[in-house]
Formats: structure tokens, sequence, C-alpha cells
């Protein structure tokens, strides 16, 4: 059976911490193969214009463009540093951040990386566009993995990322969180799952009742964002509100 690979995007300097703690838990609790990704995206620096079809960039940012791609070098050798010891495997590729993550992801079973406080353009864009399952970090330096958690509306979502996250990792024990829920498909899940399964019901607020109880957890798995994330954002509603502001690793399938 072929060993599970996780892909580890990162984006900067700054969240190398994180991603190499999370990996060595992360390996550590479920054996995941853990290589890394750096885009050498110098478009990221918003000084280049966007070349039209048949058109290069100016003459005049030739010499900073030669410039930002020795600066995008110079900081994949350092990550490269860092990161090696921890990673099977780290390697970098030149092109849109987005664009070339997806596309290195079908190699892999899932994502992982950092978020920062509120949902950034490369985030967004990844939440829309993603395939596989996903982990979000919040930029710490501590993680475990022993106290896992499903945020469960009883919708289909929340059923796919259960069952998805026994797939990959193997079946364990899972609190079930639903606030607010009335569903009658308790018992065929505990049935499913046995002692795995532990279904919480709370009433209450929903968003200050999932942040107060997910504080209990290492780790808080949720459903699919990818459709809502610009409505969301604009509307303050559940999903991106609790992403942007849990400081807990979170799963989404």
């Amino acid at each position: 059976m072929l060993s599970k690979k996780a892909l580890f995007l990162i984006t900067a300097e700054n969240e190398v911490e994180a991603l190499v703690e999370f990996a060595k838990v992360f390996k550590k609790k479920y054996g995941i193969e853990a290589e890394g990704l750096y885009v050498k995206d110098i478009l990221k620096y918003e000084i280049f214009p966007i070349a039209v079809e048949g058109i290069g960039i100016n003459v005049g940012a030739n010499y900073a463009f030669k410039e930002y791609k020795e600066l995008e070098e110079k900081t994949f050798r350092h990550i490269r540093e860092l990161t090696a010891p921890d990673f099977s495997n780290v390697y970098s590729r030149e092109g849109e951040t987005v664009e070339i993550a997806l596309e290195e992801l079908k190699k892999y079973d899932l994502l992982v990386l950092v978020k920062n406080e509120k949902v950034t353009p490369v985030l967004k864009e990844i939440l829309r566009s993603i395939f596989k399952p996903l982990i979000i970090l919040p930029n710490v330096e501590n993680f475990r993995l022993d106290n896992l958690v499903l945020l469960d509306d009883g919708a289909y979502n929340a059923n796919k990322t259960l069952f998805t996250f026994f797939y990959i990792f193997g079946e364990q024990k899972m609190n079930v969180l639903r606030v607010n829920v009335e569903e009658d498909d308790e018992n065929s899940l505990a049935q499913r799952f046995g002692e795995n399964y532990n279904l919480i019901h709370k009433k209450g607020d929903t968003f200050k009742t999932i942040m107060n109880e997910s504080q209990n957890y290492d780790l808080v798995l949720m459903g699919d964002l990818r459709y809502t994330v610009m409505v969301e954002r604009i509307t303050g509603k559940l999903g991106v509100r609790i992403l942007e502001n849990l400081q807990k690793p979170i799963f989404i399938v």
C-alpha cells in the first residue's frame, strides 16, 4: 500500500516554523510523508505589469525582474535549509502560486498551508479550486493531534469530511459537535463507527459556542467552503468567521 503524502505549501519565510512543527507531529501521529513546495512567484511583489499575449513586460522592468528572481532564489535556498531536516523533499517551481500549487497537488493526498489573520487572495482562490483535502494552520509553534472535533451542521459536506478523514488517516475517536442542529442520523453513524463517534449537542449562539468548544481540541474538521468564500466574507457568515478567528488547525474537504 502506498504511503500517504502531504504537500506543504510555503509562501513566506515566516510560515516555516509552523509548517515544520506541524510536519513533525503529523508524521509521528499518522506516518504521513511531508514534502515542501515554494513557488517563485515574482508577481506577488505587485510591481510588474501583467503581460498581454504577445507582449512582454517593458524593458524598464527587466532589471527589476532579474533582481526579484534572484531574491526568490535566495529565499528558497534559505527555506530549504530550514525545512530539509523534517521534509523528505523541498523543491521550488516558477509561476503563479495557486496555479502551480494545484498542479503539483495532483501528486499528493492533501495540501497543508498557513493562514494569516484574514482570508488572503491565495487562500481564497485555493478554497475555490481545491480538489483534495486541505489543512489550514494558524501561524503558531505548538501542535498536537490527540483530540479531534468535527463541526457538523447536519449537511452532506460534514458527512463527507468525516468519511474522507477516516479514509486517509484511519478510524479513530472523533467528537462531533452540533450546535442548534436537530438531525436523526445519530444512531446510524454511531452504529457505523461505534465508540469512535461521540456526538455532542449544544445550544446557543452558534459562532461563540463553536469558538469556545473548539478550544478543547487540537484539530477541527469542517465542511466545504469552496463556493461561499466571497459571499461569507461580505455577509459575515459562519464558515469564514471560524476560518479567520480560530487558532487551531482546520481540516477541510
